[in-house]
């Protein structure tokens, strides 16, 4: 089989007459990639909104339950630094058609009752965790120097992936009547995402290679403008699933909203990252640095915490959509940071498998700071004071990150 260079100077969507229309060469890895982004967050988004129901269906106590929940971030931490050697032994494209297959194959599992539950949810986010981190790398790998706008549409569809999770989970509960079928009902677009990706494969008559030379997965962890990248990553991740965990519950508390209103509001500041998701990429790829849009992005997120901390009831709404914006626009940035700081698909995939790992680690700390916070001090004061110190350390990692340097060469 013919291999072909990983470096994004010559997209691959230059494929042969025999792959199809140029039209359709250009459009069908956009589409495929959007795709499977879309099944990236729904699939472990949908449990929480409906554990109760799940613990009933499968007489499951809420420990157990709350170990469901945890999974997939420690498994996005655990999985992520494995996903470039899957893309150097089989190709870059044929290991994320590998993951769409794992993430299938993991929803559907999930019918099998508790062990069902539990084993699925391991098997579909460490196929999600593979192509977390691979979509930044084919998508330059497709595109080379206009793959800032597929890399926006990736993380909009991901952040629309979130908002459907939580926002359908019990009307499609409701409807079928079980929790686990509703849950099962990812796989729809999953199944899609997986046919697209097969068409995909199957027009792509060459192969991307991702090196995997030892040396250079370890120089990644020792290249400044890589580990401030990582940093980058992190921390906005640590805000973002502390928000999407804990906001509803500081809205009720503090704010007096009702347990629906709250919830309802943090779906809606979710949903703000579609349009983010697709505009700042795009727009912040323009010039050659990036501080101005790490500092842009930064102003809401801290506002946010801050005024729920001095006037909770004063706006609400308010604190919550700047939030949303904030961890919104936050997250598309350190996406595309990975991309603008980086010389190739091949080092791209380094770069985003190391601050994947670090990132999703890391995040899984924020959710269970804070609530052992609150259950220390009776209060979310001390977990908010934690989540200003977070957006202030994600500022000045953001600033070396987004200077217009590129990580060495050799890492």
């Amino acid at each position: 089989m013919a291999r072909m260079s990983a470096d994004s100077a010559a997209p691959v969507s230059t494929a042969p007459p025999g792959a199809g229309p140029r039209r359709w060469r250009l459009l069908l890895p956009g589409a495929a990639l959007v795709l499977l982004a879309l099944c990236l967050r729904g699939p472990f988004a949908a449990v929480g909104p409906v554990v109760g129901e799940l613990g009933d269906e499968l007489s499951l106590s809420t420990a157990a339950l709350s170990v469901v929940t945890s999974i997939p971030l420690v498994c996005f931490g655990l999985v992520s630094p494995l996903a470039p050697m899957l893309a150097a032994r089989i190709g870059l494209h044929r290991a994320v058609l590998a993951a769409a297959v794992v993430v299938l194959a993991g929803i559907g599992l999930r019918l099998a009752g508790p062990v069902g539950l539990f084993a699925g949810t391991v098997l579909l986010t460490a196929g999600i965790a593979v192509a977390n981190v691979l979509l930044p790398a084919v998508g330059r790998a497709e595109y080379g120097n206009r793959s800032a706008a597929v890399i926006g549409a990736i993380t909009g569809s991901m952040s629309l992936s979130a908002s459907l999770g939580a926002g359908l989970a019990q009307p499609l509960t409701d409807a079928t009547g079980s929790a686990l079928t509703a849950l099962a009902l990812w796989g729809l677009p999953a199944l899609a995402a997986t046919a697209a990706l097969v068409a995909l494969v199957r027009a792509r008559p060459g192969r991307v290679d991702v090196p995997a030379a030892p040396g250079r997965r370890t120089a990644i962890l020792r290249d400044r403008v890589a580990l401030a990248v990582m940093a980058y990553f992190g921390l906005q991740s640590l805000g973002f699933y502390s928000m999407l965990t804990w906001l509803a519950s500081v809205l009720r508390d503090e704010a007096g909203m009702s347990a629906v209103s709250a919830g309802g509001l943090v779906g809606v500041a979710a949903l703000l990252g579609v349009p983010l998701s697709l505009l700042v990429p795009p727009l912040a790829a323009r010039r050659p640095g990036q501080v101005p849009w790490v500092l842009a992005a930064a102003v809401p997120a801290l506002a946010a915490p801050i005024g729920l901390l001095l006037a909770p009831d004063a706006a609400p709404v308010l604190w919550a959509l700047l939030y949303g914006i904030g961890t919104g626009a936050s997250f598309p940035l350190a996406m595309l940071l990975v991309l603008q700081r980086t010389r190739d698909a091949a080092q791209t995939g380094r770069l985003s498998a190391a601050a994947q790992a670090v990132g999703y680690l890391l995040a899984a700390t924020g959710p269970l700071a804070v609530g052992l916070l609150h259950e220390a001090s009776g209060g979310w004061e001390a977990g908010l004071v934690l989540l200003v110190a977070v957006t202030v350390l994600q500022v000045l990692a953001g600033i070396a990150a987004a200077r217009p340097r590129l990580v060495s060469a050799s890492a």
